[in-house]
């Protein structure tokens, strides 16, 4: 005879993964456990009508329902089977249960299915999928971290047609207790979500919220970065020392050409001239190529050219062997999903090296900004050029076009020997005056 299987238990119940195809595990008197593909768990009951007819009926979800109650509604079923009574199913319950709602009950269902269509939640989710094509990748999921990490959970619930200032400054002030520095983007996000649902008639043109000065004073800390020669070589040692590949060559590239370590890590080789020495950064991208939106690639939407010195173009012809070609230079690493090298790796590699808090990834910008203007004297005009500033007012963007290309090309090849000589602790430090 075969063996029978025994009764479940509470663990293997726990411990039963969905497959590729619904399955059953049986427990006894024709109840079993039914798992999908979707990880739901259901309980099935195998019954005969009095008139011997075999049926099937499923009596609750597991963990809503545990063992002990589908075992006592299994004997329940069976027992109204065989007097030919109704047996109650989940489907029958539920449509009884809808077809005996009062008016009242009807009504209130209505007004939580509409509460909820017009809730934070789903409008912050709806103005998050109408920015995306707009921001940058970076500007995009810092603003969808803030929002369902920070938001959501708090005022998630609220109705949008009747939010007032009052309904989330409580939450804004909580935010900036435990992270200030996000406090204040939380509260644009905010009224960005309620200037979406008044473009959407969801709330009135004057419905604005009034938020301005309700964040406690906080000293906003600067982007942490290197800036004194001393500590320049002992960061570069640390980067040429690190065992990853291509999250330090990355560094390299952005400590060589100072740029945003979101353009950095998205480096494509359709951009770079390795024959020119020169990486040509297209202000704008197809974002979705079905829909010919675009957004930013660089901060300031203009195209960029970069002049390349001769030890990027050394490290760029080895990773070109190491990707073979692929669209993106930097390739994603470990579990990223990514098509090509998310930015926070940089930020954890230089954590890991021991510069956390010290230096940012960012913070290369600032190195060239102080110590190349301080040791090398370079024009403040040209390093702003390098850094791809935007112009400090409209006639200035309108009509100074110059970008300097020579006067970089001769400047970044100067900072990279400088960078290289500090590694090898072979520059003479400056001096300063008391």
């Amino acid at each position: 005879m075969p063996k029978l299987a025994g009764p479940l238990t509470e663990a293997a119940i726990k411990n039963a993964r969905a497959k590729a195809k619904t399955y059953t595990l049986p427990d006894g008197n024709g109840l079993y456990l039914r798992v999908t593909p979707n990880k739901s768990k259901s309980w099935l009951v195998r019954y005969r009508t009095s008139e011997g007819v075999a049926r099937k009926v499923v009596i609750g979800e597991y963990p809503v329902m545990g063992l002990a109650e589908a075992r006592e509604r299994t004997a329940a079923t069976h027992l109204a089977a065989r007097t030919g009574e109704l047996v109650v199913g989940v489907r029958l319950e539920a449509r009884r249960r809808k077809e005996t709602r009062t008016e009242e009950e009807i009504a209130a269902q209505a007004s939580a299915e509409d509460a909820h269509k017009h809730s934070f939640n789903v409008q912050s989710e709806s103005w998050l999928d109408a920015m995306k094509p707009s921001w940058a990748d970076e500007t995009y999921r810092k603003a969808r971290y803030v929002v369902r990490q920070y938001l959501q959970p708090k005022i998630g619930a609220l109705d949008m047609r009747t939010l007032r200032s009052k309904d989330v400054i409580p939450s804004l002030r909580e935010i900036a207790v435990k992270a200030p520095s996000l406090a204040k983007k939380a509260t644009q996000y905010v009224n960005g979500v309620v200037t979406h649902c008044i473009h959407a008639g969801i709330r009135e043109d004057d419905q604005v919220l009034v938020l301005r000065g309700v964040l406690p004073k906080h000293k906003g800390g600067h982007i942490p970065a290197v800036t004194r020669e001393q500590n320049v070589g002992p960061l570069m040692r640390a980067i040429y020392a690190y065992e990853g590949e291509v999250v330090r060559n990355a560094l390299l590239l952005a400590a060589w050409t100072t740029l945003r370590s979101g353009v950095v890590t998205s480096a494509r080789w359709a951009e770079i001239d390795l024959e020119r020495a020169e990486w040509s950064i297209p202000g704008l991208e197809d974002a979705f190529h079905q829909t010919g939106k675009q957004k930013n690639r660089m901060k300031t939407g203009h195209d960029h050219v970069v002049s390349l010195p001769r030890q990027a173009v050394e490290m760029l012809r080895k990773m070109y062997q190491y990707t073979g070609g692929t669209e993106y230079v930097f390739p994603p690493v470990g579990k990223m999903r990514n098509p090509h090298l998310q930015r926070d790796a940089l930020s954890a590699a230089l954590r890991s090296m021991g510069f956390g808090g010290k230096h940012a990834p960012h913070g290369f910008r600032t190195m060239l900004r102080t110590v190349a203007r301080e040791r090398m004297k370079i024009d403040p005009d040209v390093l702003e050029a390098q850094l791809a500033h935007a112009k400090k007012d409209e006639i200035q963007a309108a009509y100074d076009r110059t970008r300097f290309d020579d006067e970089r090309r001769a400047v970044m090849q100067r900072w990279a020997d400088y960078l290289e000589a500090l590694a090898a602790d072979n520059v003479v430090p400056l001096v300063r005056e008391a």
